[in-house]
């Protein structure tokens, strides 16, 4: 038979060796999860800013438009003044707020 080297049994060997896999695969289940919670706060962050730009975005348009309809009534009113005995305006409907 040849020699064979043999290494020390330790008691503690083998489990020491699985326990330190376990605590390296424990921190590294933790390390994702601390990342993935990360990924999800930042969607819900990105999301909330989107729909408050959006409401934004939508109050800016809604003005705009109020002002361009005002805009277009004042020319059509210039040019009804322009042009006697035609009016091009419908009776105005104020919007209740």
């Amino acid at each position: 038979m040849q020699d064979q080297a043999v290494e020390p049994h330790s008691p503690q060997g083998n489990n020491y060796a699985s326990a330190s896999a376990r605590a390296g695969s424990a921190e590294d289940s933790i390390t994702r999860l601390d990342r993935a919670l990360q990924r999800i706060s930042f969607a819900l962050d990105k999301k909330q800013q989107k729909q408050h730009l959006t409401s934004t975005h939508q109050q800016e348009l809604l003005a705009n438009i109020d002002a361009l309809i005002m805009r277009v009534r004042d020319a059509l009113e210039q040019t009804a003044q322009d042009t006697p005995g035609h009016n091009p305006l419908p009776p105005r409907h104020e919007e209740e707020n």
